[in-house]
């Protein structure tokens, strides 16, 4: 499933799912009330009895869902953890773009260009001339060294834990970040994930941290025009500076409770993009109109996520013995009619992510063996019960509480495969679903002893690594992490490798501090790989076209992922 170190990409890698898979962090739903004027209660979300049936005919209005998110917020403030989606591209913009589908393509976005100098320790921007705030104003320099030193002086707004020193301008044109320590890998932190603030409001803001921006003043392509309950609209910035875009004049985004009703209304072709789990897609989805479209560009892996710190997970024996029970060939037929093939055992998104994967890690194999989990657990000092389920040396049964999202039919499925399976290895898995603010809730905080998700969404081997494995800056459990490493950890040989490859100005000069990761996560298993996350988006193509594909990748086609929703909606157009 997917929402965005958003550290998790914008957290929009997380949010997007439509209780799907193919949906997160990433980068990332809002849960707060309306926009642009005076709050509403929270409607009914769409329902069956809600939607319209295909084909609609040709319209501006492009309608969107980002999945099974709650009630909008009427919050755009995009270092919330709760921040609506278009507040990452669509209405904030970055300096550049970095395309997440495709690693090692960037273009550029309120910048023109980029140069590093010192090391590695100074990268100077030059930025579009012409572009205003929707309030009319001149976007220049100053905006963006505003923005770089609120991120410094304010250490909450630091997600991604950048170096940073100081930022200046050189003219109205030109602006320089300077940085403790080289700081090459950082790149798309600094220049695609940093979305650029008017200076002129937020230098009032008392708490940027907390802050709802309920009246945003973007650069981007839309502007906010109402929030209330399960309908979020946006319209087109008359203003914009690309020329001729956007092309759709209002976007439309509906929330739905889960599965049964999203996936309805995607079939009756009264949603123009989604990115929903639709069990057998081709037949159910495809089928009902020739038009139809279904993009399907690997983005992310799904990941069972063990809690480190505390509880049965902590134990390498119980990671490993759960890995070992885990039939994913099986699980993959079920649930996705083998489209999520089982992915690296290093964790890693291949084939995007190939150049950096060692020669022993590519040939690591995962295990399917129930003997083989019982052994390993065994050998760590659990006895069997009389029950059929271990208990701990310390005499506790090794009963497993599994979080999912309420509504994420996918991973429910895949969960209930996997509770016999590890139950003939001697494991009790016990599956709790939970309401969606409740699970980002306690995924964040380390409120869990296993949950299943998906992480990724960025064109970056060292981002995915990094966002997932960096314990130098990791809360403890109990605090708040919004990049990625929920579980809690921290290897310092890891941790080194990364700081290794962040100052390095080239990846082919640290391929052997990747190779020290993927030793190290073959090593410690300190998340459970599964498959290369299922990732199809329907498009209905009676309305909308100019979506990207496996074949033209120019974006990320999840709408859950930032900043490339905001890349991708400007580009999208009316069918005429």
């Amino acid at each position: 499933m997917e929402i965005t170190r958003t550290r998790k990409r914008a957290r929009s890698t997380r949010r997007a799912r439509t209780a799907s898979a193919g949906t997160a962090l990433i980068l990332a739903g809002g849960l707060l009330a309306a926009c642009g004027g005076t709050s509403t209660s929270p409607s009914a979300s769409p329902t069956s009895a809600s939607v319209s049936a295909h084909p609609r005919s040709t319209s501006k209005v492009l309608t969107v869902t980002t999945g099974a998110a709650g009630t909008f917020a009427d919050n755009f403030n995009p270092f919330s953890p709760n921040a609506e989606d278009p507040a990452h591209g669509m209405i904030y913009e970055p300096l550049y773009f970095f395309d997440t589908a495709k690693a090692g393509v960037s273009d550029p976005w309120l910048a023109t260009s980029y140069a590093w100098s010192n090391g590695g320790k100074t990268l100077t921007f030059q930025l579009r001339h012409g572009v205003k705030w929707t309030n009319g104003t001149p976007f220049t320099s100053a905006d963006v060294a505003f923005t770089f030193n609120l991120i410094k002086s304010n250490p909450a707004l630091n997600g991604y834990g950048l170096p940073l020193v100081r930022a200046t301008t050189s003219g109205p044109y030109t602006a320089v970040v300077e940085f403790s320590r080289p700081a090459y890998s950082d790149l798309e932190y600094v220049a695609g994930l940093t979305y650029i603030l008017p200076e002129s409001i937020w230098k009032s803001v008392k708490d940027p941290a907390t802050f709802l921006d309920t009246h945003p003043v973007g650069t981007g392509a839309y502007e906010v025009s109402k929030v209330a309950g399960s309908v979020m609209k946006l319209t087109a910035n008359p203003d914009y500076y690309m020329r001729g875009m956007p092309h759709f004049k209002t976007i439309e985004f509906l929330s739905f409770k889960g599965n049964t009703s999203s996936d309805l209304a995607i079939e009756n072709g009264s949603l123009d993009w989604a990115g929903s789990y639709i069990p057998n897609i081709k037949r159910e989805y495809l089928a009902k109109n020739r038009k139809f479209v279904v993009s399907d560009i690997p983005l992310s892996v799904e990941f069972l996520v063990p809690n480190l710190v505390k509880g049965p997970t902590s134990s390498l024996a119980v990671r490993r013995a759960i890995s070992d029970a885990i039939d994913r060939n099986l699980v993959s037929s079920d649930v996705y009619q083998g489209y999520a093939e089982p992915t690296s055992p290093a964790g890693l998104l291949v084939p995007n992510f190939d150049s950096v994967l060692s020669t022993s890690a590519s040939k690591a194999r995962f295990t399917y063996s129930a003997s083989a989990a019982r052994k390993v657990l065994e050998d760590a000092g659990y006895k069997m019960g009389s029950n059929g389920i271990f208990d701990s040396p310390s005499g506790k049964p090794l009963d497993i509480n599994v979080k999912v999202v309420s509504g994420y039919t996918d991973y429910i499925e895949s969960l209930q495969i996997m509770v016999p399976e590890l139950k003939a290895a001697g494991i009790d898995l016990i599956v709790d679903q939970e309401a969606y603010a409740q699970f980002t809730s306690d995924q964040d905080t380390g409120n869990f002893q296993l949950l299943i998700d998906n992480f990724g969404y960025t064109p970056l081997p060292y981002v995915f690594y990094n966002d997932l494995l960096n314990g130098s800056t990791t809360p403890a459990i109990g605090k708040t992490d919004t990049v990625g490493n929920y579980g809690r950890y921290n290897n310092p040989s890891v941790n080194a490798a990364l700081s290794s490859i962040s100052a390095a100005p080239s990846t082919s000069t640290v391929l052997s501090d990747y190779a020290t990761i993927e030793k190290q996560f073959l090593a410690d298993e300190p998340l459970i790989p599964l498959f290369d996350q299922q990732d199809e988006q329907e498009f209905n193509g009676n309305v909308v076209t100019g979506e990207p594909t496996p074949k033209n990748p120019y974006a990320a086609d999840a709408v859950y992922i930032a900043p490339d929703l905001g890349w991708v909606a400007m580009r999208l157009r009316p069918v005429s």
